[in-house]
């Protein structure tokens, strides 16, 4: 999340800065490349050598097996039924119909069918059972279960869908557990003949039992009979199948006991509504949501094991439902909407995002009826009213209904459904409350150590105080966990040397360095200096204002000394409006033509105070076009024309001036990295930007914009300070289809070769962080990646030799190829779990599968746990580092390298740049297809 401290830079300073946190987790607030700010995190003394992770070792029992079935579902006419939704009603109707289904064809009682519903698991084209469903197998497949039957199946009467759908299974597989994993053969090899081996669970139903007595006590008492070694072919699954399996266990047994809340899971009834300093509340409550999954981890010179990850977040809901605010605190019983204020609340609420408040699903909202209320409004087919429904069938006795207005949203398959305005709420939180975000809905180390232990007896067989449905249902279907959570060797990287003009920063400020680069002065001679021409753009409220604000930031610019300076007045002032006003004036302005070197200052205040300025996007556009540099001040952050702390206001502008430098592509400040690192080196780094779908009016459905990646290429020729007093860097973005994520290997290809021609280097080394990956997609994605970018690494020392020398290619250049996963849930405490980690903690003990794997703590927030990074090596050549930890020390020194933040960041700066460059460009309106890269080098302008 966002650091603690007020940001005095990007953000703060105005300048939009990553996607704005909806609220609604708040454990993960802040933009994708978050994770600003904090301090050591650790109390003083002795830097920690061990933690304690959220991981449990899990295991599986020796007879472990699961049972996958392929799922056919057409239409009457053959046509393949792509709604997920309807397979499961289908699926539902024709295997646990208590009158017709499959499984009342078998005998089974409702109690019986009731105890196979927790065991059978539906994945649209497939389902998981723990258990061989009686009556299937591979010999009389394909079975229908709804609809025509198949040749040879016997004459049963079947379910009828309400429109002639047919649903088949297909085909049955059994399996175990992965072969890395399982000790199942060595278990049986290990078995006499004489011996019987179980496993300490029921075959016929969802029992498991501590002891052989209890479990020889339930057989004989039901006529069940214990899981034993099978008879029939049953093969090692894959990872993949395997892990989708037990998390879908996993999913039912957190579900049976908590309500689920996107891909976490709250306790409804437990929740806190936080107040301001004044006691008022904020409007928000804020429930603690729990989110587990399984993975395989791989510890040091051990074999892959099992393991159960389980965190802690936040999830956020305002207090006031749309109704309540409709009727701005009226009774909404007595409140009458006229046609004004029903104009107005259309503009307002329509293709916004509300959020139900009895099951937390998020609509977009596409009209609002005024002239039904849920008590005259009848539900289709149903033949009840919207009221009559919601008591019915939900249990919720509405308090108003008969307040005329019904909200009309978008549902499955584009449909259109009702709900009284009283159920739902506003999705987007108010901006001051996603500012306290970070405080309020964040959770101490210890907090989040005691919820850990608290979800981890909940899922720990014979740990619950209760009997029936729940965390039984793991050991029942041979899932074990170990009581304790994983251990691991940790090492505190130091701070990398830090200078700014020659300026060292102590070790002990290494979480803020603000104030050590306020004093840089970079003594470039005032006739060497380039005299930058600024177009000042106002908004008209500021006139008052705006020439002494530009006096300010002039003086803050032009006091580093650097090689860019501003003049003692603008070149040109450009007044503005609100939106169309806004980007039309600058449009206007830049239509004749402008001296060199212009750089374009933006005073805003965006309409209505909102905290993002709607122009912001139209204006960068315009700019990025001519490849203008620009910088915009926010108003609604804080008025720096009437501060109110004149010491915060200058803060604010100081970061606001050292981000100008950097713009214009002045090394603010200088980072030592690892020797070992031939240079000159290239770094790399490539995100990709997706937009949140939102709903069309045009098309009355819900839409996605195209994503945006981007990469950006930085050089680095040297391991010394004098010889880096510039920043050298390219980049590219590119329009892809919405939510394409791979086939970048052109792409990179193409910005690399170019990166190399424009800057002019024959690099010795180069190293790529890769966002965006998830890890069933990195080593296709590497595959693609990293012959591409060696293919573009293949042509330097072209294109830039003098005249009449021969172009050179000598062996190839040592690459390393590295993935970075920053949403992830894995943590690390002190072992007694009431301390965090601190920034630049370094875990290895933690290994992936199939690659080299490293966690960074970029960031240690005092109001939080800090949130590492997983950073997964899939490549590294001979040549570029003799030590794999190179890699770590490399990237812990790029996050202090951001010029966008004066403290650590999360990820190393390539990547985190090439996060703020898709972000920007996925606002424009052609995904930055306009943008002019090549008059952008040498400028770090999207920051």
């Amino acid at each position: 999340g966002k650091g603690g401290r007020f940001n005095p830079s990007g953000r703060g300073a105005g300048e939009k800065g990553g996607r704005q946190g909806g609220g609604r987790s708040g454990g993960r607030a802040g933009g994708r490349g978050g994770g600003r700010g904090g301090g050591r995190g650790f109390s003083a003394g002795p830097a920690p050598t061990e933690a304690l992770s959220n991981l449990i070792v899990s295991s599986v029992t020796p007879y472990f097996s699961f049972y996958r079935y392929g799922v056919d579902a057409q239409t009457q006419s053959g046509n393949l039924i792509d709604s997920k939704t309807r397979r499961i009603a289908l699926f539902n109707l024709g295997m646990f119909d208590k009158d017709g289904g499959f499984l009342s064809q078998q005998g089974k009682n409702p109690k019986e069918i009731e105890d196979w519903k927790r065991n059978i698991f539906f994945e649209g084209s497939f389902f998981f059972s723990s258990r061989k469903i009686p009556g299937i197998n591979n010999g009389m497949l394909p079975y229908t279960i709804i609809g025509s039957k198949e040749k040879g199946q016997a004459a049963k009467v079947l379910p009828d869908s309400d429109n002639g759908d047919i649903v088949t299974i297909t085909a049955m597989t059994a399996f175990c557990a992965p072969t890395s994993i399982s000790s199942r053969e060595e278990k049986i090899k290990k078995k006499t003949q004489s011996e019987i081996s179980m496993d300490r669970r029921c075959s016929d139903c969802t029992g498991s039992f501590m002891t052989l007595d209890a479990l020889m006590g339930h057989c004989k008492s039901t006529g069940h009979t214990p899981v034993y070694e099978t008879e029939e072919e049953i093969k090692p699954s894959t990872t993949e199948i395997f892990l989708t399996y037990c998390n879908n266990v996993l999913r039912r047994a957190m579900g049976e006991r908590m309500a689920r809340w996107g891909r976490e899971y709250i306790d409804p009834k437990n929740f806190t509504e936080p107040k301001d300093k004044r006691g008022d509340s904020l409007g928000v409550r804020i429930f603690r949501a729990y989110s587990c999954e399984f993975g395989i981890y791989k510890p040091i010179g051990k074999p892959p094991s099992l393991s159960l990850t389980v965190d802690l977040r936040a999830k956020v809901i305002r207090t006031r439902s749309l109704l309540d605010t409709l009727c701005e605190g009226r009774d909404p019983d007595r409140t009458k909407f006229d046609k004004q204020a029903i104009n107005k609340a259309k503009r307002m609420w329509i293709s916004e995002v509300v959020i139900c408040t009895y099951d937390k699903k998020c609509y977009s909202v596409v009209d609002l009826d005024f002239t039904k209320s849920p008590a005259t409004l009848p539900v289709p087919k149903q033949g009840i009213s919207h009221a009559e429904y919601f008591m019915k069938r939900k249990n919720i006795k509405l308090k108003y209904p008969n307040c005329p207005v019904m909200v009309t949203v978008l549902g499955r398959n584009n449909s259109k459904i009702h709900f009284p305005p009283e159920v739902v709420c506003a999705n987007e939180l108010d901006p001051f409350v996603k500012q306290q975000l970070p405080m309020i809905a964040s959770f101490t180390p210890k907090v989040r150590h005691e919820a850990i232990e608290e979800m981890t007896r909940y899922l720990t067989p014979g740990a619950q105080k209760t009997k029936g449905a729940g965390g039984g249902l793991l050991p029942a279907v041979g899932i074990v966990l170990d009581s304790q959570r994983i251990k691991v060797q940790v090492e505190v990287l130091p701070l990398p040397v830090i200078k700014a003009a020659g300026l060292t920063v102590p070790q002990g400020k290494g979480g803020m360095w603000a104030p050590i680069v306020a004093k840089a002065n970079y003594r470039v001679d005032g006739g060497k200096a380039v005299k930058l021409n600024v177009v000042l753009v106002h908004h008209s409220s500021l006139k008052q204002c705006h020439q002494r604000v530009y006096s300010s930031i002039r003086d803050l610019v032009n006091k580093f000394n650097s090689s860019y300076r501003f003049s003692e007045k603008p070149h040109s002032i450009v007044e503005v409006g609100d939106n169309s006003q806004h980007w039309g004036g600058v449009e206007r302005h830049f239509s004749s033509s402008q001296p060199n070197n212009v750089f374009v200052i933006d005073l805003s205040k965006p309409p209505r105070r909102q905290a993002l300025d709607p122009a912001y996007s139209v204006v960068k556009h315009i700019l990025a076009k001519a490849g203008y540099l620009s910088q915009f001040v926010n108003f609604n952050t804080y008025d720096h024309g009437n501060p109110r702390d004149a010491r915060k206001s200058n803060t604010i502008l100081e970061g606001v001036a050292r981000q100008i430098l950097s713009k214009c592509g002045v090394r603010v400040w200088w980072v030592k990295l690892p020797q070992e690192i031939p240079v000159p080196a290239v770094f790399v780094g490539v995100d990709v930007y997706h937009a949140p779908r939102k709903y069309n009016k045009d098309t009355g459905t819900k839409t996605g914009k195209e994503s945006v990646a981007a990469i950006v290429v930085q050089v680095v020729r040297s391991h010394e300070e004098k010889q880096n007093s510039r920043v050298e860097i390219y980049s590219e973005t590119f329009r892809r289809k919405v939510g394409q994520e791979m086939d970048l290997g052109a792409p990179m290809k193409q910005t690399v070769t170019n990166a190399l021609k424009l800057l002019k280097v024959d690099p010795r080394s180069c190293v790529i962080w890769r966002d965006g990956v998830g890890d069933a997609a990195i080593r296709n994605v590497a595959n693609e990646e990293i012959p591409a970018v060696r293919d573009a690494l293949a042509t330097r020392g072209k294109g830039f030799q003098p005249a009449g020398s021969v172009s050179k290619v000598g062996a190839p250049i040592p690459l390393s190829y590295i993935v970075v996963q920053k949403r992830i849930a894995t943590k690390f405490l002190s072992l007694d779990g009431n301390q965090a980690m601190p920034t630049g903690t370094l875990v290895i003990g933690l290994q992936g599968p199939e690659h080299s794997t490293f966690y960074l703590n970029g960031t240690a927030p005092s109001y939080s746990t800090p949130k590492p990074a997983r950073f997964i090596i899939t490549n590294v050549d001979k040549g570029l580092c003799s030590r794999k930890k190179t890699l770590a020390e490399l990237s812990w020194a790029l996050c202090h390298d951001y010029p966008n933040w004066t403290g650590p960041i999360k990820l190393p700066s390539p990547v985190q740049m090439a996060h703020k460059l898709a972000e920007l460009a996925g606002g424009f309106s052609d995904c930055g297809d306009s943008i002019n890269a090549s008059k952008y080098a040498k400028t770090i302008y999207f920051l």
